[in-house]
């Protein structure tokens, strides 16, 4: 089991319903409602905040792939 499905597991019903939501958003690059940045010092990397999670993903020409999904405080340290 990858890092990012043991995560989902450990959270409430509610906050893995809307994190699964934004990750099919950032899939199909449903992005225009949502905060997202580019990561610094890296090419076709961006991050997504909603609330204290970040989903670091890369953007490709029509869809993106979800890197990470963490807590605010822990994405960046890996």
């Amino acid at each position: 089991m990858d890092e990012i499905k043991k995560f989902l597991l450990k959270l409430t019903k509610k906050e893995r319903t809307i994190l699964q939501r934004l990750m099919e958003d950032v899939r199909i690059l449903n992005l225009k409602n949502y905060d997202v940045k580019p990561l610094k010092g890296y090419k076709n990397l961006f991050r997504l905040r909603k609330g204290n999670f970040r989903i670091v993903f890369c953007k490709g020409e029509e869809s993106g792939m979800v890197v990470d999904l963490d807590y605010r405080k822990d994405v960046y340290r890996k």
